[in-house]
């Protein structure tokens, strides 16, 4: 087998050839096990508290995607903030940072052009008022906020990073209830947010492990993509491991002959590389692959 990377035009690509001296790819197969994350844009999301007995942690947080109608894990999800979501804090909005800054704002009322994320309990049997969410901490260069507007022309700040977090900032969900809150974040770039849920199950708390939520605020910075090969779970296959910065749209592209591409579905970067099986034979012509971003 032989690797090579190539980079070249406006696109920045990674050339990969898997050669028949050893094994050669007879198709690209994606499946379950190319962990790309998912990129949500816009459209209607909650993250969802939902029940798992059968793990270490009675409860989890996942993100409710009711265009797809599925659940997705928060460490395979992107949540994408663009440029249209930027405001500037006007006076007397201190609470969520200072007059005249930048905040980008994901708004408690929809926008079709920005993710209208919600928080939602629906479908959870456990007694009423016994759910909080908590702000753990946050990575990046961006602080957090979660407020609602008080109907007097003020706002109700639920989370505040830039005054620290403590057991203060919680926000208390209401099971089989669904609510939404501004979201904003005050620097562009690649923030984590942890977040945790306590319940009270039979007269003592549970907690779902913290759980990070990256929030993709552009203009995001520009980091090369990378495509490397390693030994797939069987003697023929091999896996194909694509890396970048989360929230990064990346094209991943086969040929025979260095002429022809064929495109496949297209993949976002997330937490952990990306891994695509790869069959092959001993006598299939060899494959070429490469990956690029826009």
């Amino acid at each position: 087998m032989r690797v090579k990377t190539h980079y070249s035009g406006r696109r920045t690509g990674v050339l990969c050839l898997v050669s028949g001296l050893l094994m050669t790819a007879a198709r690209l197969a994606l499946g379950d096990d190319a962990r790309g994350s998912y990129l949500l844009t816009n459209e209607h999301v909650d993250l969802k508290v939902i029940l798992a007995p059968e793990g270490t942690n009675l409860l989890q947080l996942v993100f409710r995607d009711h265009l797809q109608s599925v659940d997705r894990p928060t460490r395979e999800t992107v949540v994408r903030v663009p440029e249209t979501a930027r405001l500037t804090i006007p006076e007397g909005f201190e609470a969520v940072g200072p007059a005249g800054s930048d905040l980008w704002v994901l708004p408690a009322g929809q926008d079709p052009r920005l993710l209208y994320l919600g928080f939602s309990t629906e479908g959870l049997n456990l007694p009423p008022q016994s759910l909080e969410l908590f702000a753990r901490r946050v990575d990046g260069p961006a602080q957090f906020a979660l407020w609602q507007f008080d109907g007097t022309g003020g706002l109700s700040v639920t989370f505040q990073s830039r005054d620290g977090l403590d057991e203060t900032d919680r926000l208390r969900l209401p099971t089989g209830a669904h609510q939404h809150h501004n979201v904003g974040l005050s620097k562009p770039g690649l923030t984590t947010v942890w977040l945790q849920v306590r319940a009270t199950v039979g007269g003592t708390n549970a907690w779902s492990p913290e759980t990070p939520v990256l929030f993709a605020v552009d203009p995001l910075p520009k980091e090369p993509v990378r495509l490397g090969i390693g030994p797939g779970p069987s003697e023929e296959r091999w896996r194909l491991s694509i890396s970048g910065t989360p929230g990064q749209a990346v094209t991943l592209e086969e040929s025979i002959d260095l002429i022809h591409w064929t495109q496949r579905p297209a993949l976002t970067n997330g937490f952990q590389p990306i891994q695509i099986p790869v069959a092959s034979t001993q006598d299939s012509p060899a494959r070429f692959f490469r990956v690029h971003s826009p």
